[in-house]
């Protein structure tokens, strides 16, 4: 049977999965990542979550037909709510808000543990989950963007670490640890300075003129980050 391809933007997910672990894929949708995954020969065992009961008939279809029922099992739940701590040292969390992914983190207590594996890919809210995952006392060891279908996501692999700090505490929330040397940081970070620029503008017509200052000093760091990556990239 031919094996399938995942996007890149799950292929990017897969590649910050460990060797040999365990793994919890919440929001699995078809169960493509835990599926290949295993028939990679990653992962040793794998839980794929959905809330959803319809997502989850298409995840036990293709465990099923790729024959992976016995490393990989169909969960329903809502978030972590149903996975314990000892079925899951990986745990992804990909394609859906980053506040809902915060939301989930925050419930699960069990992941406040160095040793698990937190893989997390938000389409909307990146800003919000940064800075709660920070309040969480969880840092970010590794993020990489990719651009999939004309759009950028970033990927960040994170662990419990209270006393871990950014070194840019201002700006951290809006471009987390990508620095634009790659062509999809780099689209990543020229989305974000728009964005912090239509901030700072409805912040002025709001009459805020301190919070315009903060954010445009942030902007002007971003676009000095930039730059600074265009002169490098030249011969």
């Amino acid at each position: 049977m031919k094996l399938f391809s995942l996007g890149a933007r799950l292929a990017l997910c897969a590649s910050m999965v460990r060797q040999g672990t365990t793994l919890a894929d919440v929001g699995t949708d078809h169960a493509y990542l835990p599926v290949w995954l295993a028939l990679q020969g990653v992962i040793r065992s794998a839980i794929a979550v959905d809330i959803r009961p319809g997502p989850l008939e298409r995840a036990k279809q293709n465990i099923a037909k790729f024959k992976v029922g016995e490393q990989v099992k169909a969960r329903l739940s809502d978030g972590l709510d149903e996975v314990s701590p000892e079925e899951a040292d990986d745990i992804v969390i990909a394609g859906m808000g980053g506040e809902m992914i915060l939301n989930i983190v925050g419930r699960a207590a069990w992941l406040q543990n160095p040793e698990k594996n937190l893989i997390l890919q938000p389409m909307t809210k990146e800003e919000e989950l940064r800075r709660g995952l920070l309040e969480l006392g969880f840092s970010v060891r590794q993020e990489q963007a990719v651009q999939e279908d004309y759009h950028v996501y970033t990927v960040m692999r994170c662990v419990y670490s209270p006393e871990w700090k950014p070194q840019n505490d201002a700006l951290f929330p809006y471009i987390g640890l990508l620095t634009g040397d790659t062509p999809a940081s780099r689209a990543y970070l020229e989305r974000e300075k728009k964005r912090l620029k239509n901030y700072i503008r409805g912040l002025e017509a709001s009459g805020d003129g301190s919070g315009a200052s903060t954010l445009l000093e942030l902007c002007e760091q971003l676009e000095a980050m930039l730059e600074e990556q265009q002169k490098e990239r030249k011969p």
